[in-house]
């Protein structure tokens, strides 16, 4: 107790004379250049390989426990391949770009026995909408309306393709004899529509009570008014992690605290309360 109470009185003496020489406007540029860093160390603007990301290890820290998975938003099949590569594990996957999919189904026919692909985009109800993409292989492709508000997006480039959209609840009593007893991960990199799929995946999340659940969080989400507290409130079996960058292991975060809804680039996994990680 006395030493956490002379490291409180350490840090508001650090902070005084911090914000008294760097709070000046003219100081702001250092504040952005240590906040960017400081973004970059706890996860946040987090792309590239998935070694960078963090992603790899994460995957190598449970590959035991891995014998199911779903794959959604694949693109041309990197972390399929990625499962492939560390895991004994059976896939589905799910893209719903046209030359994306091409990609995918090689995967497919070259582990016929492990992956099985479609050529689908997943969500709350089944419809038709249109998805954006700038090139024919886009990452980034996405439902979103607010291209033209994102950086690292090419809205001059934009085209849209009419794509069928279905929930996993319907994909799975379509499609039962494809699923184990149980899924062990569900990865979605949905540029944005993460949080329609866990809606339209509830009651498969309730038979199948799967170990992790890994999502992506952006700048979409702010636009779409969405917090990782509201994915928290749709996964209340589940604590939340952060994938942190380089292998350096996850972090349990509070999705209640303002530092945990920082709209950069974020991988997150909710991990079953009754699993220790």
């Amino acid at each position: 107790m006395f030493f956490r109470l002379i490291l409180i009185k350490f840090y508001k003496a650090i902070s005084f004379f911090y914000t008294l020489i760097l709070g000046r406007k003219s100081m702001q540029f250092i504040n952005n250049f240590i906040f960017s860093l400081a973004l970059n160390a706890k996860g946040y603007k987090n792309y590239g390989s998935f070694t960078k990301t963090g992603e790899k290890k994460f995957i190598q820290k449970i590959n035991k426990e891995l014998l199911f998975c779903l794959d959604i938003g694949a693109n041309v099949g990197e972390y399929t391949n990625l499962l492939l590569e560390e895991t004994k594990a059976k896939i589905i996957s799910f893209e719903p770009l046209p030359k994306a999919f091409k990609d995918l189904k090689k995967i497919e026919k070259k582990n016929t026995k492990r992956v099985k692909v479609f050529n689908l985009a997943l969500g709350e109800n089944n419809k038709i909408l249109e998805l954006n993409y700038s090139d024919e292989k886009s990452q980034k492709a996405t439902f979103t309306k607010n291209i033209k508000e994102l950086s690292f997006y090419d809205f001059k480039k934009n085209k849209k393709i009419k794509s069928k959209v279905v929930s996993l609840d319907s994909f799975y009593f379509d499609n039962q004899d494809l699923f184990y007893e149980n899924i062990d991960l569900i990865k979605i990199d949905t540029e944005g529509f993460e949080f329609e799929i866990i809606n339209g995946a509830k009651e498969i999340i309730k038979k199948k009570i799967p170990k992790y659940i890994q999502i992506e969080f952006n700048w979409h989400q702010l636009f779409k008014k969405q917090t990782m507290y509201d994915f928290s409130n749709l996964l209340k079996d589940y604590n939340l992690f952060q994938i942190l960058p380089n292998g350096n292991d996850l972090i349990k975060v509070d999705p209640k605290r303002p530092e945990t809804n920082i709209y950069h680039l974020a991988n997150f996994v909710f991990v079953r309360k009754d699993i220790s990680i």
